[in-house]
């Protein structure tokens, strides 16, 4: 009997091993292997998913992103508006030299003026004081011609005073 034990000891552990497996045990044994699968594969068509959103919206921005002939235009508006702001800005300089110009112009012909009346007073300070005692002097001897003449003409009218209408008449009383 120990060996009829012995031998269905050795049957009860070799038997799974002769036995066959059944379809469910396999569908288990695939499932089991085929789950982390499975996750990897759901991982992988999320990131394929994200990324066919990022494509979309790079094929999106391109849309509103200027292309080659939209830079070239714009490249030539600011061209021209460039040229149009040079040639104003050429124009009011060129107004504003015209009138420095004149206004240097101007300023060189006062200075002249300024000069030449520096000079003539200069020149008449030099000669103009001799001049001008001259004339002093003999305005002051006329003055004392007249009043000598006053004072005769009052003397005559003393002597003969019918002269008097006359000398009056001429402004000596």
């Amino acid at each position: 009997m120990k060996t009829a034990v012995a031998v269905a000891l050795l049957f009860a552990i070799a038997l799974p091993s002769f036995a066959e497996l059944t379809r469910q045990d396999v569908e288990q044994i695939i499932r089991s292997e085929l789950e982390p699968i499975k996750k990897e594969i759901t991982a992988i068509k999320l990131d394929i998913a994200e990324m066919r959103g990022e494509i979309k919206a790079v094929r999106a921005e391109m849309k509103t992103m200027a292309t080659k002939d939209d830079i070239i235009t714009l490249q030539r508006e600011l061209t021209k508006k460039t040229d149009e702001m040079r040639n104003e800005l050429a124009g009011k300089i060129e107004e504003s030299n015209a009138r420095v110009n004149s206004r240097i112009d101007s300023m060189y012909y006062q200075m002249w003026a300024i000069w030449t009346v520096i000079f003539v007073t200069i020149l008449a300070a030099i000669f103009g004081g001799p001049i001008f005692a001259e004339w002093w002097r003999k305005k002051q001897e006329r003055k004392d011609e007249i009043n000598k003449m006053k004072e005769k003409a009052r003397e005559i009218i003393k002597e003969h005073p019918e002269f008097a209408e006359v000398l009056r008449t001429i402004g000596l009383i």
